[in-house]
């Protein structure tokens, strides 16, 4: 029996997975009798079917269906079998579905729980890539946020495409897809997974510190301390990175919190008189819009301010003590100045009288009455002289 010929009816020898493939098989000369066709792959029957003179086959293609194709033919009367047809070599184009990675700049970057996360102004760069298949071909990049599609040629079976500055404009989902040209024809993967990349705003911690007014303040081993009554400030600043602004003054003791516009990158928060519910942990936080976005800080280390009660009273007293100790001396000595004195006035004024008393005995009595009683006086002051 002569040898049916095989035609490829589709256009292309090569083809992609999900393509149509039609082979027709047909006897060398008309018959009016059913004859069996069967097609091959590479020698193994993949497909038989029954027709007058002719037949067509049709295959969805996947990766397997690659191969040298031929066909025979068979009458059921005779049960004999024709010599196989000529070859046709059919290639699948399967492209495999490549591979999507990002990378930043000073890295700056990291991956959160929904991808990749990037500092506004950092550059950064997406790389696409495949296993080698067939050299050559190229990439495109697919961004959800743009109709904008950027391609770039495949060297080494990848592709970077670089990004000078993060803005919030590259915020988005990103794709890759490998494009490739094979026997004149093109074909083109499927894309990658997106990759989301976020863009955000890095802003430093600020800064917390204290002051007291009238130098009421000290630092102790938890931290500052003022005194009841006196005023004190907390000063939360930034180094600058954005204009404006403003800052969160939060206290562990209440649910309120101060907020204040920033001025030259911080503000003051006053308080004019020191109680004990001011008492308690302090910190700040930064918060500034930028493109019509909100971003905040972290905030700072707490700054624990404790409340004393003033030491003047007790100063006041110890002082008066003090002075007290030291006059009492003196004081005492005065005392016994003034009595002295008194003393020898007291004294004068007696022997004085005792003149006086011993003049008139002189001239009315004896003078031996009048002495006795002089020496009895001299000896009483003597007396209270010792004493003293």
């Amino acid at each position: 029996m002569q040898s049916p010929t095989l035609t490829r009816i589709s256009p292309d020898s090569v083809v992609s997975p999900g393509e149509v493939l039609q082979f027709r098989c047909t006897t060398p000369s008309p018959t009016c009798i059913s004859v069996d066709f069967t097609l091959y792959k590479t020698g193994i029957s993949i497909k038989k079917q029954t027709a007058e003179s002719t037949t067509t086959f049709t295959l969805t293609v996947d990766a397997s269906h690659q191969g040298q194709y031929t066909c025979d033919y068979s009458y059921r009367e005779s049960n004999s079998t024709s010599s196989r047809s000529n070859s046709i070599n059919i290639t699948v184009v399967n492209l495999q579905q490549p591979n999507i990675s990002f990378s930043a700049a000073d890295g700056w970057s990291q991956f959160g729980p929904d991808g990749a996360e990037v500092i506004r102004g950092y550059g950064f760069s997406i790389v696409c890539s495949i296993e080698p298949q067939y050299p050559g071909g190229s990439f495109h990049l697919e961004f959800s946020g743009s109709n904008i599609t950027k391609t770039q040629s495949a060297v080494n079976h990848s592709a970077t495409f670089l990004f000078s500055e993060a803005d919030f404009v590259n915020q988005g989902n990103y794709n890759c897809s490998y494009e490739v040209n094979v026997s004149s024809r093109t074909f083109t993967s499927t894309t990658t997974e997106p990759l989301t990349i976020t863009v955000k705003v890095n802003l430093q911690q600020p800064n917390i510190s204290f002051s007291a007014a009238d130098g009421w303040s000290q630092f102790g081993p938890d931290g500052a301390e003022v005194i009841r009554g006196y005023g004190f400030s907390i000063v939360c600043s930034i180094e600058p990175q954005y204009p404006g602004g403003s800052f969160h003054l939060e206290f562990s003791g209440s649910n309120i919190t101060k907020t204040q516009s920033a001025v030259n990158h911080s503000a003051t928060f006053l308080f004019s008189e020191a109680d004990f519910v001011n008492q308690g942990n302090y910190n700040c936080s930064y918060e500034v819009n930028v493109s019509s976005r909100t971003f905040t800080s972290t905030t700072t280390e707490p700054l624990t301010i404790t409340v004393k009660v003033s030491l003047d009273p007790f100063i006041g007293f110890g002082l008066t003590a003090g002075l007290l100790l030291i006059l009492l001396p003196v004081i005492i000595w005065v005392v016994k100045t003034q009595k002295r004195q008194k003393f020898q006035v007291d004294r004068k004024d007696t022997q004085c009288e005792c003149a006086e008393n011993t003049s008139e005995s002189l001239q009315e009595e004896n003078k031996t009455h009048a002495k006795p009683y002089c020496e009895i006086a001299e000896t009483i002051f003597h007396q209270k002289e010792i004493g003293q």
